[in-house]
């Protein structure tokens, strides 16, 4: 018996190429996410000038500033900052002509600094901007119980057409057993899930009233205590719109 000769396959360099190239991605997502505090924070400088100084050129600076960080947060892997930034960036163009005002400008940038921090721990000047959005924003749930699956479904594309939900979930085939004047009843109901947050949630409660066929709507609320950082982000970004 002869043994056949071991040969190697001839390299050609792609695999060293390719890995070379996924090397250079990933350090520069690297370099671009340490980086982020230093952005918000140009921002925010931005729009202290314009709203504390008076210079209409911080506007133009924050402005930029939001439209590149927009840009690059998308192709760095960041969709939700990304997201962010250009609700930010729409309302500085939109302060250019005097509206909106400095409280929604103000706003929207908490709401990408606390989208930031998830991925960066911002730096201290910036940090009461995180608080401020948890305060404002912090997200919460919402727990409902429906008559049927059309109610919670006309209910629930209501709060999320409105911006008073960033999502809504519904779960059929609940049971339900309580007293009722005196009686204690059975009945079949749809559990409906409202992703908002804190300072939507009594408008939302309103809303949920008036089109709800109930005489008294189970409506109860939580909030959230972790979870994702950027489908937390995505919740207060949604609900304030």
């Amino acid at each position: 018996m002869t043994d056949s000769p071991e040969t190697d396959a001839p390299d050609d360099g792609r695999g060293s190429r390719a890995g070379g190239a996924t090397d250079i991605i990933a350090a520069l997502t690297e370099e671009f996410r340490q980086g982020l505090p230093a952005r918000i924070a140009r921002i925010r400088e931005g729009i202290a000038a314009w709203h504390d100084r008076g210079e209409a050129t911080g506007l133009d600076d924050a402005e930029r500033a939001a439209h590149s960080l927009a840009g690059a947060a998308g192709s760095f892997g960041f969709p939700w900052v990304g997201e962010a930034a250009r609700q930010l960036e729409r309302l500085l163009e939109g302060a250019q002509a005097g509206a909106p005002g400095a409280a929604e400008v103000n706003h929207a940038l908490s709401v990408l600094a606390l989208a930031v921090d998830g991925v960066a721990p911002l730096d201290a000047p910036e940090r009461p901007l995180v608080e401020e959005a948890c305060v404002a924003a912090r997200p919460m749930v919402a727990y409902v119980t429906c008559g049927s699956r059309e109610e919670a479904l006309t209910i629930g594309r209501t709060l999320v057409e409105e911006r008073l939900a960033a999502c809504c979930n519904l779960i059929a085939g609940m049971t339900a057993i309580y007293r009722w004047e005196g009686s204690i009843e059975t009945g079949e109901e749809v559990v409906l899930i409202a992703k908002t947050t804190a300072d939507r949630l009594e408008l939302l409660t309103t809303r949920v009233n008036a089109l709800h066929s109930y005489d008294l709507p189970c409506i109860s609320a939580w909030p959230i205590e972790g979870g994702s950082a950027g489908f937390l982000a995505w919740i207060a970004r949604e609900c304030h719109s």
